[in-house]
């Protein structure tokens, strides 16, 4: 946990009271927690105007585990029940620690088949693949996607949803990935190190920038006349960018924030159950190297996940 802003050296381990269950909650013995980038950029501090996050705070978002405690008026739910979620981490709780406690709302089961390191991979990245394509851009078979970051935890799921919904793929990722993001289902790879995809000369229906590497205004010709641009880093100015392009064009641009909820963590379930998303997990670590492997995620040189032992 950390008690002030700052880089990966103001994490530190710490003995905090095991979280209560409150009604309509339960109480999770956390088995495995999962990595993103919102996680050191809330350590950071630079998304402490979003939500006005609370400290101290425990880092993490994502995790599997197993319910050791129902609050009052809980249904559906049973103590030893295998679960996965994601939790709020803007009150100071957080998933890289032996118990959390958290709404209903914000769990599924584990399918029997999945491992608590991919189930815990798939909340925030998986769930930002499936909501910005799925449910904001409706990708429709036979469409043109181009996905940026397209070997990252977000990315690959993108390429990978794609695939099944039956979309013309094009991945962008560095030359050591190409390999891996032609194997998940990319039509056609873009290095980014030696192109611009901006350059291609192809327009799409959808550009998902997973990376959050482009902007609307400098993407948008490479966009087709109705079609959507989505960036996983909302900033003021892409905020401008989509009310511009609402009031004066047919193309959308979206500055995404994820929102989760137990129905998108029980379609994610499903999903990975059918084969459909197989996480890309980079490596496994204990809850004393989370700093340093946050340091890694900042320093961009990870690729897919790390997962965090927690309560083996």
């Amino acid at each position: 946990m950390y008690h002030h802003f700052g880089d990966e050296s103001v994490l530190s381990l710490c003995e905090v009271p095991t979280p209560q269950p409150a009604s309509g909650q339960v109480q999770v013995r956390v088995h495995m927690a999962s990595l993103n980038p919102v996680d050191f950029k809330l350590r950071s501090g630079m998304l402490r105007l979003v939500g006005r996050p609370k400290r101290p705070a425990i880092t993490g978002k994502d995790f599997a585990g197993e319910i050791t405690a129902l609050g009052a008026n809980v249904q559906g739910y049973a103590i030893g029940q295998r679960v996965f979620g994601s939790v709020d981490p803007l009150g100071g709780e957080g998933s890289c620690a032996q118990f959390v406690a958290l709404s209903t709302d914000l769990i599924a089961t584990i399918p029997r088949a999945l491992s608590d390191e991919v189930a815990a991979s798939l909340p925030v990245a998986s769930g930002t693949a499936l909501q910005a394509l799925a449910d904001i851009a409706q990708l429709q078979r036979g469409q043109s996607v181009l996905i940026t970051g397209a070997s990252g935890a977000v990315g690959s799921s993108a390429v990978q949803l794609a695939r099944a919904i039956g979309a013309r793929i094009t991945g962008v990722c560095s030359t050591a990935n190409i390999a891996y993001v032609r194997s998940i289902g990319a039509d056609r790879v873009i290095d980014y190190k030696t192109d611009n995809w901006q350059n291609c000369g192809d327009r799409f229906d959808v550009i998902f920038d997973a990376a959050a590497s482009a902007t609307f205004s400098s993407s948008r010709r490479c966009l087709k006349g109705g079609g959507i641009y989505i960036n996983t880093m909302p900033s003021g100015a892409l905020y401008l960018a989509a009310l511009v392009a609402r009031l004066s064009s047919r193309q959308r641009c979206v500055p995404f924030l994820l929102k989760t909820n137990a129905e998108l963590l029980g379609r994610l379930a499903t999903l990975t159950a059918d084969g459909v998303i197989a996480p890309r997990i980079s490596e496994i670590v204990d809850l004393g190297q989370v700093a340093a492997a946050q340091r890694r995620m900042e320093d961009g040189k990870v690729s897919g996940k790390i997962c965090v032992r927690v309560n083996p």
